[in-house]
């Protein structure tokens, strides 16, 4: 678990580390050559930006182990810091929404120079390189939240893209495309923190998929000696899933044989990426 967590670092720190050197790139270039759009894709790198540093914090602080006042450990502290960036990146969005807005309705805009076209292609690209990383890292380490971060970064390098080939009408006489894109981004973002603000307050309220729990089901009833599965009751910390099991067993056999056949189910379950599991057997009584 440990070893894994420390491996879906490196791939939070590649993904904060690119995103600094282009945000960087895009705004500088997006102010001294007056590209709006190219601006607000910056603005979108920095609230990721936030959502890198925020897995980290939550990464680091979930490698402390339980102790008397967290018995199942601080594995949560990921989804609490990531609630808070989630309120910042809105607010971002909203605000590159209400500096564009006002210039699109005004008819205040300029024809950016094409090397801002060149830019956003050349920082699609590499973001790009950055999702097919961290994919790929995020399947052998089981990390939901670097997995989480490379779709994040096949979004952004989706957007880059998408913000150069907008750019490309700016060239060829139509300069209000520049601020109609900013709009566009700054609306993408406000829906990226809400999506982010959501999906942190279904974990922290001890939501669970539903998809996931049949999931769990159907891997339980395989198990010899299972006759039925009461219920399965989950819950998400950080990465982590959390299983509470009450099964059905045959009322004749005995409570050795109960455990044992409880065991199996942990062990199922574990292989499955399940991180802790209690497993309570019923006695099955046929209709």
């Amino acid at each position: 678990m440990e070893s894994n967590l420390k491996r879906a670092q490196k791939g939070a720190y590649l993904s904060l580390f690119t995103y600094i050197i282009l945000s960087a790139a895009k705004f500088i270039t997006g102010v001294q050559f007056n590209s709006a759009a190219l601006q607000a894709d910056a603005f979108n790198n920095m609230t990721d930006i936030l959502v890198s540093v925020a897995v980290l914090i939550g990464l680091k602080i979930s490698l402390k182990p339980a102790d008397r006042n967290h018995p199942y450990g601080h594995m949560k502290s990921e989804n609490i810091s990531t609630l808070l960036v989630s309120f910042i990146i809105m607010f971002v969005g909203l605000q590159v929404i209400m500096d564009n807005f006002p210039k699109l309705t005004a008819g205040e805009y300029t024809t950016p120079n094409p090397l801002t076209l060149w830019i956003s292609f050349i920082s699609g690209f590499i973001m790009l390189m950055v999702y097919l990383y961290n994919s790929n890292l995020a399947k052998k380490t089981k990390s939901s939240s670097l997995k989480s971060a490379a779709i994040d970064n096949l979004s952004d390098g989706m957007v880059s893209i998408g913000t150069g080939i907008g750019l490309i009408f700016t060239q060829v006489g139509y300069p209000i495309a520049d601020p109609i894109l900013a709009l566009i981004l700054g609306a993408l973002i406000v829906w990226t923190g809400f999506k982010i603000c959501k999906d942190a307050i279904f974990t922290l309220s001890d939501g669970f998929h539903e998809e996931h729990l049949e999931f769990y089901i159907n891997d339980v009833m395989k198990i010899d000696g299972v006759e039925g599965v009461s219920s399965v009751k989950g819950r998400y910390h950080g990465d982590s899933v959390f299983l509470d099991v009450t099964i059905f067993v045959d009322r004749t056999i005995t409570l050795d044989e109960a455990h044992d056949i409880c065991d199996k189910v942990e062990r199922s379950l574990a292989e499955e990426g399940v991180y802790s599991s209690y497993v309570h057997p019923e006695p099955y009584e046929e209709d």
